[in-house]
């Protein structure tokens, strides 16, 4: 299993993820705390704020909303009258106004 490896950004020390980029499909900001939703259905929950991890991520992120980043590989479909994006595992996320025309260019 490839393990995620955050460098010392904001910390004295590295932070390390037991999973691998490709198996997140979607980030969720909480106050100070980032939730990862895995591929397999499994959460993680880091004390790191969402921005955090913004500075690391691969290409196929996008940042959707203030809260939610979303793994553009796991996306099956737009919903643009309910501004939402609707991901493999069944679940849809919000889209924020000003991010609708970043996710136009799929």
């Amino acid at each position: 299993m490839n393990a995620i490896q955050i460098p010392a950004c904001y910390y004295a020390y590295n932070h390390s993820l037991p999973f691998a980029w490709h198996d997140v499909v979607r980030l969720e900001g909480s106050g100070n705390y980032t939730v990862f939703v895995l591929q397999n259905g499994q959460t993680h929950v880091s004390t790191k704020t969402i921005g955090n991890y913004g500075l690391f991520l691969p290409s196929q992120f996008i940042r959707i909303h203030k809260r939610c980043i979303v793994n553009r590989e796991f996306v099956t479909g737009f919903c643009d009258q309910q501004k939402v994006v609707f991901m493999a595992d069944g679940t849809a996320a919000k889209v924020a106004r000003r991010r609708r025309s970043s996710l136009m260019n799929l």
